[in-house]
């Protein structure tokens, strides 16, 4: 049972290990000794229900003295609970509070491991509160974030860090494509990617499909009203049930990807990055590799699962407590589904476009990422060495 930790105004609350940690990471402590302090304090106070702020403040540093020697406790920030200390990031006119999550999604889109970026954005933190520098302008915590990374990492991972954190000031929007069969996760990936990159806006193809099917009813585009994996109804009988398949799937998704140019062209006009995913994305992603970086630096990449069992299971999960993607159309059609599985990949091979096996969520996350990010910068090279 959690102890509870009465305060000078005589409020209580329970002892949380992270909440000490944290505390103690803005006296000085790096993120491993201070969640180390915060488990030894619990172990401490374990017998007890009650401590008061001043007890477990003055227990702290003793354990502090115990485990890391009294020079460390010297060079700390005396006050346990500082009192009403915030920092703001100003911009020009606009202020913020600062947030230590915002910035480790920030640290973690160079490639950067979540838990090291937190590390990076607590330890910073601690510092500024430390030094008593409570106002800070977003350049000058860029700057001081940007030389961490070159320090401890590489000046390469400090390039790309420079690079995603600034994808809003390019000189031209960023669209990144991210294409698959069925059940590849594209959808989820989509969103945490969007969430790291600082990217708000996501579009699907079967949202522009749908949209399409109220324009173009099913006696004028027919195989538009049919389901991916049920593209090749109405195809010729000559051709073997693949070739139909493969067939009517290649005419849908030629037919979406006009919508999907459409979308693209609002984008770039408006001068906003986004995110499209979906399966019908290959004839547009063909096309963009074509383009190159006229109006937009163009991302695609395809998303895989090279384990069919693996990919079965997904169906199964999707399914459970969803009851608008019922999993039973899936499975009825998993055979056509890794069809279209099989053909994305190849053709995304044959055109130089990158493929990603999504079998692991974090090391897909990173993968991409990195992916990302380092395709920016050589269409950012490239782009500035065609000015000059």
């Amino acid at each position: 049972m959690q102890f509870q930790v009465i305060r000078q105004d005589k409020s209580k609350h329970p002892f949380m290990r992270g909440m000490l940690a944290h505390k103690l990471m803005q006296r000085g402590l790096s993120f491993d000794q201070a969640y180390q302090i915060s488990k030894d304090a619990k172990s401490y106070f374990q017998e007890k229900t009650e401590v008061t702020s001043d007890s477990l403040m003055q227990s702290v540093d003793e354990l502090i003295v115990a485990r890391y020697g009294k020079e460390l406790l010297r060079t700390l920030i005396s006050e346990l609970f500082p009192s009403g200390k915030q920092i703001c990031v100003f911009r020009r006119n606009a202020t913020s509070p600062f947030s230590k999550g915002l910035l480790t999604q920030s640290i973690t889109s160079a490639g950067i491991k979540p838990e090291e970026a937190y590390k990076i954005a607590f330890d910073l933190e601690a510092d500024l509160i430390k030094k008593d520098i409570l106002r800070i302008s977003k350049k000058k915590l860029f700057e001081e974030v940007f030389s961490t990374i070159k320090k401890k990492y590489s000046p390469h991972l400090a390039g790309l860090y420079k690079l995603a954190s600034r994808i809003d000031e390019l000189d031209r929007p960023v669209i990144i494509y991210l294409a698959g069969a069925s059940g590849t996760g594209k959808s989820v990936m989509s969103t945490f990617l969007a969430g790291r990159l600082g990217i708000n806006k996501i579009t699907g193809t079967d949202t522009i499909r749908e949209i399409m099917r109220l324009v173009f009813k099913r006696d004028l585009l027919p195989s538009l009203h049919n389901s991916s994996s049920k593209a090749g109804v109405g195809m010729p009988k000559t051709l073997d049930k693949n070739a139909r398949l493969i067939s009517g799937f290649c005419l849908q998704a030629q037919q979406v990807s006009v919508g999907v140019k459409a979308v693209v062209d609002r984008a770039v006009k408006e001068r906003t990055s986004m995110i499209i995913e979906g399966v019908h994305l290959l004839p547009y992603m063909q096309q963009t590799l074509q383009e190159g970086t006229k109006r937009a630096y163009h991302i695609p990449i395809t998303l895989s699962l090279m384990n069919d069992k693996h990919h079965k299971d997904r169906f199964f999960e999707r399914g459970k407590g969803n009851e608008l993607r019922k999993k039973e159309p899936y499975l009825r059609s998993f055979e056509n589904i890794r069809s279209i599985h099989e053909y994305c990949i190849s053709e995304s091979e044959n055109n130089e476009i990158e493929v990603v096996d999504n079998e692991d969520f974090d090391e897909t996350t990173n993968t991409l990422m990195q992916l990302i990010i380092n395709t920016l910068q050589e269409q950012v090279k490239s782009t500035l060495t065609s000015k000059s």
